[in-house]
């Protein structure tokens, strides 16, 4: 499911792949349910992947 790929997002980041691949929901305003039932997004993959662009974008 949906919610699975993305909780299980570290393990997809730690696969030797390139270019690196981060699943997430889709960026819609329909999301508010999903990111209220699942508030480990916010608090685990939004910081790492802002984290990342930062140190990507430099």
């Amino acid at each position: 499911s949906l919610t699975d790929t993305v909780r299980n997002w570290r393990a997809v980041w730690d696969t030797p792949a390139s270019p690196k691949v981060l699943p997430l929901p889709h960026p819609s305003w329909r999301n508010t349910g999903w990111l209220k039932k699942n508030p480990w997004f916010e608090m685990d993959l939004l910081p790492f992947l802002r984290s990342e662009i930062r140190y990507r974008i430099g």
